[in-house]
């Protein structure tokens, strides 16, 4: 099937096949949190239309105490080659099309595990606190991103320049790149972030190795950020346990100093404060300071 034999949908069914796309596995209680409905016949309306026309593909149990989780959504056949087209065109691909390489990993979700759904809806969690923030300043925003790991992916292989420059830089692509810019009295107030979350399996190692790639890309004087700050992101790192953010925090510290290194910033937190509170609570970040 062509883009152009595809089963017609709706403008708002298209958003969330956009959405789904963006962030992987999103569940039907969190769309209906985002679009700010309160009866979810209309959600569960345009869902159930997206999975009989084969955009969208279903997880759910019908076993005891599991039928009260919420059903999760993937994209199906008909969803990837809908994202084929349309973010080809968005992206400026060749033809117009993603080839099928950007997009081979989408076929296998139907078989990810449930820590890697559990990451990707916790990461969208984060995109509604964001969205809620965004709200809250809209008047003084001038310009917002937030550009997930599955587009950032996507984009550094379309635009770098051979396979070797994505190989360098494919360890250090977030979870989500955020950018913003305020307008303040007297000039413009640009903030860049990216955000990692490191679920409770990651083994220590593997979070210092993550940690001493970033201190490595802050320090190549041929880093390129293409975003709306020059500057190089601040890093928000969210970990399962305070204990964790407190033990990898004193490595950050360590490698900062032994390096001689002053102008970086990297924040910590715990997943469950950032669940709880927000990631927009400034409150709940530590600024791993240097001596």
């Amino acid at each position: 099937m062509n883009y152009r034999e595809l089963p017609e949908i709706g403008d708002k069914q298209k958003e969330i096949v956009n959405l789904v796309f963006k962030f992987r596995f999103i569940n039907r209680v969190q769309m209906q949190k985002l679009f700010g409905h309160k009866d979810p016949s209309r959600i569960n309306k345009w869902l159930k239309d997206l999975v009989e026309k084969k955009y969208l593909g279903r997880i759910y149990s019908h076993k005891l105490l599991e039928n009260t989780k919420p059903a999760i959504y993937y994209l199906n056949n008909n969803g990837i080659i809908w994202v084929r087209y349309e973010k080809g065109m968005e992206y400026g691909a060749d033809n117009e099309r993603l080839e099928f390489k950007y997009l081979k990993k989408f076929y296998e979700d139907k078989h990810a595990s449930e820590s890697f759904i559990k990451h990707c809806t916790t990461i969208f969690d984060f995109y509604i606190q964001f969205k809620e923030v965004e709200k809250k300043y809209k008047k003084k925003n001038l310009e917002y991103l937030f550009e997930t790991k599955t587009e950032s992916w996507m984009l550094k292989q379309l635009y770098q320049d051979g396979d070797g420059d994505f190989l360098k830089i494919r360890d250090i692509i977030p979870d989500a790149h955020i950018e913003r810019v305020i307008e303040t009295k007297d000039s413009f107030d640009e903030r860049s972030f990216f955000l990692i979350l490191f679920d409770p399996h990651v083994p220590r190692y593997a979070i210092r190795y993550k940690v001493d790639e970033y201190i490595k890309f802050h320090e190549d004087e041929n880093w390129s950020h293409v975003g709306l700050s020059s500057e190089f992101p601040t890093l928000l790192l969210i970990f399962p346990t305070q204990q964790k953010a407190n033990q990898i925090g004193k490595y950050i510290k360590k490698q900062l100093e032994n390096q001689f290194i002053e102008n970086m910033t990297f924040m910590v937190t715990s997943y469950e404060k950032a669940i709880n509170e927000g990631i927009g609570n400034n409150g709940i970040w530590e600024r791993v300071k240097t001596a």
